[in-house]
């Protein structure tokens, strides 16, 4: 089973569990107030294996599993099965954390703001995906077709604008950080792909 899977199934099982108890939903959302003031560091991680309904759900592990498993599967053929799932699991994991820090730095004092959401690791490895095939076209709702490179940047830019309305419990300043913390991490472990990327996409 690959780590992609075991990752959709877990979310998929947490948040099905937490749509029906409250408590146990905002126990495990990011909190920032109770991260600093009540040190449930746990909250990190936690909450990105919750969501704020199925559509957001589904969203999400719809896009983890149509590019997760692909990039998976890329860093085992670089760095050997065992070895490229534990990175694949390491970055997801990563990216999850550093993608929830600039909401955390901006809401730490206040008791009233919470998220949920695998949506910032899920950029993170959708932006992997991009490194990897930027001109390799997305079909957007299935239909249209937009090659992988304009299709995350037009991303960037509508969670970019989406942050600043400040609405709902979705964070999408995470959907932001986690796009630039895949691609940094990506190419940290793998520079040679980031090199490959700046070849397919500037002419010399």
């Amino acid at each position: 089973m690959s780590v992609t899977l075991v990752l959709i199934l877990l979310n998929v099982l947490i948040s099905w569990q937490c749509f029906s108890n409250q408590s146990l939903f905002y126990r495990l959302a990011h909190r920032p107030y109770d991260v600093t003031h009540q040190k449930q560091y746990d909250r990190w991680v936690t909450s990105g294996f919750v969501h704020a309904n199925w559509l957001h759900l589904g969203i999400n592990m719809f896009v983890l599993w149509q590019f997760g498993d692909i990039v998976e599967q890329q860093f085992m053929a670089m760095s050997g099965v065992v070895t490229g799932r534990i990175r694949y699991i390491t970055i997801y994991l990563i990216i999850l954390v550093a993608s929830s820090l600039p909401s955390y730095l901006k809401h730490r004092d206040d008791p009233a703001y919470a998220s949920v959401g695998a949506s910032g690791a899920v950029s993170g490895i959708l932006f992997a995906y991009v490194l990897f095939y930027p001109w390799v076209p997305i079909y957007l709702y299935g239909l249209i077709p937009i090659y992988s490179i304009l299709a995350a940047t037009a991303y960037l830019i509508y969670s970019s604008w989406a942050s600043r309305q400040n609405r709902g419990i979705i964070n999408h300043d995470a959907h932001f950080y986690g796009a630039v913390s895949g691609m940094l991490l990506t190419s940290l472990f793998y520079p040679q792909v980031f090199f490959s990327f700046l070849q397919e996409i500037i002419p010399f």
